[in-house]
């Protein structure tokens, strides 16, 4: 069974508590959830979908939430998220305090192959760094080392930031922090710094990414341009999470259609259009027509 079809067999509904809920810097909040035992572990890149009930916001849709934290407490499992709050519905999450309740709908989507040989290069930008501290702890469990390189506009936007430094150490890996304005770390962009550094690195690469879509439109070409694979976590405005409501399409590239078969599952979209909810939300760089991704 497929990573993704394995995703979507094991999805279930609960309700979850809230455990803590606190600012974090840069307009973003950190939230921990708990769940119980038999609510799946998510994986690295995987999503949970987020509901709250109608007293607490009139947004009729759950909020699709990259897992940033998974750890084990009594009785179940506590997952912990980075968000920024910016529409009605993130801004109802941030108004939730411990002991209220949550619908919980996941874990859901495909995520990181971390199984993949080679030197693993974590990507990010912005709040993009949530799901790549999750890999990055999961590399430190298999014995293996990382390097993570996060990029914002400026220092202030790099979310989390002691955070991440402290989960990278804790983790033995190592943190290279890029500006566009240079205010902390390399001046310049998260590409132009895996570009410097790159050549002094142990091949092959095998990259691990999340940020704005523009940011990894560039990396992915990047990585086509020099024969890496390159694993993208893509976002898309969901409803369902499950593949239903066919409300989060991605363009496949050429390979991407000449791999499709028509044994496909119908949730998994069709020849011209992938579903990020559950072919992704990580895709191989190969995969996506970057041309036509908005």
């Amino acid at each position: 069974m497929s990573p993704a079809a394995a995703a979507l067999a094991t999805f279930r509904q609960a309700i979850a508590r809230v455990a803590r809920q606190e600012p974090c810097g840069a307009g973003h909040w950190w939230l921990d959830l708990d769940v119980d035992g038999e609510f799946a572990a998510p994986e690295p890149g995987q999503f949970v979908q987020i509901l709250l009930g109608a007293t607490a916001t009139s947004t009729f849709l759950p909020r699709p939430m990259s897992v940033a934290a998974v750890s084990r407490v009594a009785g179940g499992w506590r997952l912990g998220f980075l968000y920024a709050p910016v529409g009605a519905g993130t801004l109802a999450l941030s108004r939730l305090r411990a002991g209220d309740a949550a619908d919980v709908l996941g874990p859901l989507g495909r995520g990181y192959p971390l199984e993949e040989p080679g030197t693993p290069m974590l990507v990010a930008g912005g709040r993009g760094v949530a799901p790549l501290l999750f890999a990055a702890e999961a590399f430190a469990r298999a014995g293996r080392r990382s390097a993570l390189l996060f990029g914002a506009r400026n220092a202030a936007a790099l979310v989390a930031c002691d955070d991440a430094r402290r989960r990278l150490d804790a983790a033995g890996g190592t943190l290279h922090l890029a500006t566009d304005d240079g205010s902390a770390g390399f001046r310049g962009d998260v590409v132009r710094l895996l570009d410097s550094l790159a050549p002094d690195l142990p091949a092959p690469l095998v990259i691990h990414a999340c940020g704005p879509h523009g940011m990894l439109k560039a990396l992915a070409g990047w990585a086509l341009a020099h024969g890496v694979r390159a694993h993208l976590a893509m976002e898309s405005v969901m409803a369902c999470g499950t593949g239903v409501c066919r409300g989060c399409p991605l363009p496949r590239s050429a390979a991407g259609r000449a791999a499709w078969s028509p044994d496909t599952p119908s949730l998994f979209g069709n020849a011209e259009h992938a579903m990020c909810c559950t072919e992704g939300p990580v895709f191989e760089a190969r995969e996506l027509d970057w041309e036509r991704v908005t």
